[in-house]
């Protein structure tokens, strides 16, 4: 009972403390991702969540897009019950990052620690995968209809 009134004592006061205004983005970012070291999933949703839904990401840099995406993969990794919404939110930050300053991004998660590379890899692949689906019908690779189309027109 303490543990959890002190966890949301101390969302609270994160959630407060992010209230202070867009100069500080730095220093909440930095709590959420100390909060996913700590596992305190609980406190960097709350951090997170705050930043996503101001209107502070246009004024983000692509490095501080890039670090967000990456705490919402983590958020996603240990909370079964809104992976796709994270998932989802990591996604779009990644692709802002990348569109914002794609040298920053590209250098921000090509240093990142072993243990959130996977992280990284995921997003590029998803994003990836979104933005230029597979087209099936236009995959000839190693195949052609030609042949078949040529002896069908001989009879």
């Amino acid at each position: 009972m303490k543990i959890s009134l002190m966890a949301a004592l101390a969302a609270m006061c994160l959630a407060f403390s992010a209230c202070s205004g867009s100069s500080d983005i730095e220093s909440q970012i930095r709590e959420a991702e100390m909060a996913t070291a700590k596992g305190d999933m609980t406190a960097a949703r709350s951090v997170a969540s705050h930043l996503v839904g101001n209107e502070n990401l246009s004024d983000m840099p692509a490095s501080q897009l890039a670090r967000l995406s990456i705490v919402y993969m983590q958020l996603a990794d240990t909370d079964s019950t809104d992976i796709q919404s994270n998932v989802s939110t990591a996604a779009g930050l990644y692709r802002r990052a990348y569109e914002t300053d794609a040298d920053s991004a590209s250098l921000y998660y090509s240093t990142l620690p072993p243990d959130k590379l996977p992280y990284a890899r995921l997003l590029s692949i998803l994003v990836g995968n979104i933005d230029n689906p597979y087209d099936m019908a236009s995959d000839t690779v190693g195949y052609t209809d030609e042949p078949f189309h040529d002896s069908m027109s001989d009879e």
